[in-house]
């Protein structure tokens, strides 16, 4: 595999990237979403194993763990083109002097598992937004969450103004319809095991 393969990869599906407002909180998605995890996985691993404390392998981690969006899939992209065309290894811009003392070496390092932390949790969270949004799914009509979307819009967006009228709404649609959403939620097993 090479970088050429892994730049055409995304080329190709970058195309494919879709806006989905049928839903509470739009989003883009890809149609195959494990592809484009198991591109993401592939391209880390090539990076840090060709380029290896490149200060563009961090950058790269950094947007990748944003949120899925077309600037955000075109820098990653603009990333790997550039290690193409420019494959000289650029170090990281930390200007850490021969003296280091060994507490200021270990701080950096307690450094660097809070910020692998903050991306997990990062993820986790899109994970659990994103099994909230499949329930909803799920379980309302396209007609229900247009209604929804509606009683938003009335409150010129203002989701807390529009709170007692969602409320209301999903009331109207029938107790089941509630009920459902919830229960889908707490069986799915990504959610019942974090409970």
């Amino acid at each position: 595999m090479t970088i050429q393969d892994l730049i055409t990869e995304q080329k190709n599906r970058i195309r494919t990237l879709k806006y989905n407002d049928d839903v509470i909180i739009p989003y883009y998605e890809y149609p195959d979403m494990d592809s484009y995890y198991c591109w993401l996985e592939k391209v880390k691993r090539f990076l840090v194993i060709n380029y290896p404390k490149d200060k563009h392998v961090e950058e790269f981690e950094t947007i990748s763990n944003e949120s899925l969006w077309p600037d955000q899939q075109q820098k990653l992209l603009a990333i790997l083109e550039a290690f193409a065309v420019l494959p000289q290894f650029i170090p990281q811009t930390k200007n850490l002097s021969k003296n280091i003392s060994h507490s200021r070496e270990s701080i950096n390092v307690t450094t660097n598992i809070n910020n692998s932390n903050s991306q997990s949790q990062h993820q986790e969270q899109s994970m659990a937004v994103d099994l909230f949004i499949e329930a909803i799914k799920d379980d309302l009509t396209g007609r229900q969450i247009k209604e929804l979307k509606t009683v938003v819009a009335e409150a010129d967006n203002n989701l807390e103004k529009a709170r007692p009228e969602i409320i209301e709404k999903l009331k109207s649609f029938g107790t089941d319809v509630a009920s459902n959403v919830v229960a889908n939620l707490l069986t799915n097993p990504v959610i019942w095991s974090g409970l």
